[in-house]
């Protein structure tokens, strides 16, 4: 089953996506900033007290290296505070200006700088965890980590909010299209649709009326055809019956020679009648309902299958039936009209293999092998040709329903009965 998506669900899901990736790379990028914005703090600081220290030292030589606050000053290496001799020499410190180690509670600033004496002297800027006053903790909470979430809550509920009017900018329209498109009928196609605030949605609403447009102009023109068809083959198949009816009288049944074929015609003759009825019936020529029976589905598909068996002589075919008892209440011609359609193609477009009917209370399955289109020339489709469409409109007439599938190299039509809570074989 495909994953449907909510239009709303789909924006507000962005939205919030949106938000939760600026507030999350704001919050790093606000960590990093902070701990970088103390470092470079630390190193003016450093770097104030240094020249502060060589304007002094320029006046007098023997004035004393800082020594206020966080900053201290050191001579000599040997001086420097054992966590720092542990952890650099020298050379590692005359090579980086700001040299930073953190031991345990104490986290250390190192800036080396050279006097015109040439000696080298050592600031360090040292501060301990613990010695910031409580005051001082809650004002730094409040400014770098209260204030930054509250200000990433209240930018969420802010998009949200846009995300929210957007939203129903956008579906009030969509709503108002939709139900224009339910209600469109044959009787209102003839009207412009509405405007619907987007040029988008004016577009949609045009292609859906030019489609409405199409499509009824097609059924009117398919009811026209199956009207006047209907009505032209009436008389022609009544002259041929009584004609057949005629000959019957005169004997021709008694000969041999033209027995079978009189047989045949008279069937054909009687079908062709039926499809009359049916294509008249389906364009509402004939309003009130056609006559229903109790019909033997098993015998009606054995007479189908002698009818049409010639179809499958000289091909390499062979048939197999599989036919229970069932008896169904509906219009005999139609559920004669829909079973021949369904058994006929499967005789006409078969060359080779197998050819399987079944049926049971649920309904009837025909299978058949399937051909590439040289094979199954569906052009060739004398008798009914009446088209899965126009059989479609047949088994929804009466409450039925018909599937059509490809399985395991099987063309596979199946029509459920109105009783089709057995399944089909």
């Amino acid at each position: 089953m495909k994953c449907r998506h909510s239009l709303q669900k789909s924006i507000i899901s962005f939205f919030v996506l949106t938000c939760v990736v600026l507030v999350v790379g704001y919050t790093f990028f606000l960590s990093n900033y902070l701990r970088r914005g103390f470092e470079l703090f630390v190193e003016f600081r450093l770097e104030e007290a240094s020249t502060n220290y060589l304007k002094e030292y320029a006046r007098n030589p023997d004035v004393p290296l800082p020594d206020q606050g966080h900053i201290r000053g050191y001579a000599h290496f040997r001086d420097l505070p054992l966590d720092i001799r542990n952890n650099y020499d020298a050379q590692q410190l005359r090579s980086d200006p700001f040299a930073y180690l953190h031991v345990g509670k104490s986290h250390y600033k190192i800036h080396s700088l050279t006097r015109p004496d040439d000696a080298t002297v050592y600031l360090v800027y040292q501060s301990i965890e613990g010695e910031v006053s409580k005051s001082a903790h809650r004002k730094f909470d409040f400014y770098y980590f209260y204030t930054p979430a509250l200000a990433g809550l209240l930018s969420i509920i802010v998009v949200l909010a846009l995300a929210f009017v957007l939203f129903k900018r956008i579906a009030n329209p969509v709503e108002s299209l939709h139900k224009w498109t339910i209600s469109l009928s044959p009787e209102n196609l003839d009207k412009e649709p509405r405007k619907f605030k987007y040029d988008e949605l004016d577009n949609v609403a045009q292609m859906i009326l030019a489609t409405s447009r199409r499509l009824t102009a097609g059924m009117a023109r398919e009811k026209r055809f199956h009207k006047y068809a209907s009505h032209e083959l009436r008389t022609p198949i009544a002259i041929i019956q009584n004609n057949l009816e005629l000959m019957e009288r005169q004997g021709i049944t008694q000969d041999n020679r033209y027995k079978s074929s009189h047989k045949r015609m008279t069937k054909a003759v009687r079908n062709m009648k039926h499809l009359t009825v049916a294509l008249l019936w389906l364009s509402r020529e004939m309003e009130s309902p056609l006559p229903e029976q109790e019909v033997r589905i098993d015998d009606c598909i054995r007479e189908i299958i002698d009818e049409n068996v010639y179809l499958i002589e000289g091909k390499e075919v062979s048939l197999s039936t599989d036919l229970q008892p069932v008896t169904l209440r509906t219009p005999p011609t139609l559920a004669h009209i829909i079973l021949t359609n369904l058994v006929r193609n499967a005789f006409q477009h078969s060359c080779d293999g197998e050819i399987r009917i079944s049926n049971s209370p649920g309904g009837i399955k025909v299978a058949n092998r399937i051909h590439s289109s040289g094979e199954n020339d569906t052009a060739n489709n004398d008798g009914y040709g009446l088209g899965l469409q126009l059989s479609q409109q047949l088994v929804d007439k009466i409450g039925w329903k018909i599937e059509v599938a490809e399985e395991d190299g099987q063309f596979l039509t199946r029509v459920l009965t109105s009783q089709a809570d057995t399944p089909i074989i």
